[in-house]
């Protein structure tokens, strides 16, 4: 637990113990005497939640008492009859993009493209796989927007560090105009604070940015598309396995609760949405951003996606370190596409000034490069 290094711990038994360190997965040496043994521990975990794993309440969601979060089944829904938890901590600093880009996850010039969506009021959504770094990119993003621009989150759990203090300092005063929120879960009946209500609520806060964690009910997608149909600006992240596919799932959702016709509420979420990220994690652990893309609007039941970035695997590099075979993912990213028109407007209706987006209007050159040095951002700019 107090190793910063590992970012999950999973128990599927007494001695069954696995830790994901830096992107990979390793068995764990250590196991615990017995089973009884493994309960206690579990009851440790989770009792700071004021909640019981017993045979009528078999499954629980729960916090850790430094926060992170822990999910725990108990022995009598097992065929082995084990109990079984999964820890998913999360850095008490928040990561920086100097971190990001010197781990190749995206380039200097990438990085000031997508510092550009939430400073250009453009709405956005980041996609992929689960434990690929969807959150933790957006918290990064969400630092961009304008601090007396008003942001509320909802999360659950709540896991992005937002509030900007002077000076850096925890004891600081807060320079930023951010609320944050922790939704239960939807089957939860203790209280009315689902993602759907707070979301709803929100709107009634005179938010400028509206920021649910993650989007899965229909109810959540029907509602953060009227939150952007009335004048807020939104980013969440959801489950989807490209642009076209995140674009789908969010119709998909919202037409299992609306009766608008498929061709409408598609034009409708393509005029929101302006642009999707997709993160991915790679076999070698690696999380990198692999492709970023606009949505230009829609033509009959089809998106219009504009690729901008996109990373290409070209090869994958062997060796045996301790004995343990590892591999590596050799590849690059690349640009593929320009701004369109509209979006280069938006940018500068916002302020942006024209030097700061030209690369990104103008056609890629077979001879781009991208950087990963990060002295080569200015991020106080």
């Amino acid at each position: 637990m107090e190793d910063p290094s590992i970012d999950e711990i999973r128990a599927n038994g007494p001695d069954q113990i696995f830790v994901e360190s830096g992107g990979r997965s390793i068995k764990w040496e250590q196991s615990f005497s017995d089973r009884e043994h493994m309960e206690r521990i579990i009851s440790k975990l989770i009792g700071v939640s004021k909640v019981r794993l017993t045979p009528k309440i078999p499954m629980v969601n729960a916090r850790t008492i430094e926060g992170y979060r822990v999910n725990a089944t108990h022995a009598g829904i097992s065929p082995y009859d084990n109990p079984a938890f999964v820890i998913r901590k999360f850095h008490k600093k928040s990561i920086s993009p100097k971190v990001l880009i010197e781990n190749e996850s995206f380039s200097v010039n990438m990085y000031r493209l997508l510092s550009l969506i939430p400073k250009s009021d453009l709405s956005w959504i980041t996609v992929g796989p689960t434990g690929s770094g969807k959150t933790t990119l957006n918290e990064i993003l969400v630092k961009e927007i304008n601090p007396l621009s008003r942001i509320i989150t909802i999360e659950n759990p709540s896991e992005m560090r937002l509030q900007q203090r002077e000076g850096g300092s925890v004891h600081g005063k807060i320079l930023n105009d951010v609320l944050q929120y922790e939704s239960v879960p939807e089957d939860d009946d203790s209280s009315p604070a689902t993602m759907e209500n707070l979301l709803i609520n929100a709107m009634r806060q005179s938010p400028h940015w509206i920021g649910p964690g993650e989007l899965r009910t229909p109810g959540e997608f029907a509602t953060a598309l009227r939150a952007a149909q009335t004048g807020h600006y939104f980013f969440s992240t959801l489950h989807a396995e490209g642009d076209k596919e995140a674009i789908y799932r969010f119709l998909t959702a919202y037409l299992m609760i609306s009766s608008e016709p498929a061709e409408l509420a598609l034009r409708n979420i393509c005029s929101a949405v302006k642009f999707v990220i997709y993160q991915e994690k790679l076999a070698d652990g690696t999380r990198k951003v692999t492709a970023i893309s606009e949505v230009m609007g829609s033509k009959g039941l089809e998106p219009i996606i504009n690729p901008i970035y996109r990373f290409d695997c070209e090869d994958v590099l062997e060796e045996t370190v301790d004995g343990k075979k590892r591999i590596q993912i050799v590849g690059k990213h690349r640009r593929v596409g320009k701004l369109s028109d509209n979006i280069q407007q938006a940018m500068l209706k916002a302020g942006i000034k024209r030097s700061r987006f030209a690369f990104f209007a103008s056609d890629p050159q077979e001879d781009e490069t991208e950087v990963y040095e990060a002295d080569e951002y200015d991020f106080s700019y």
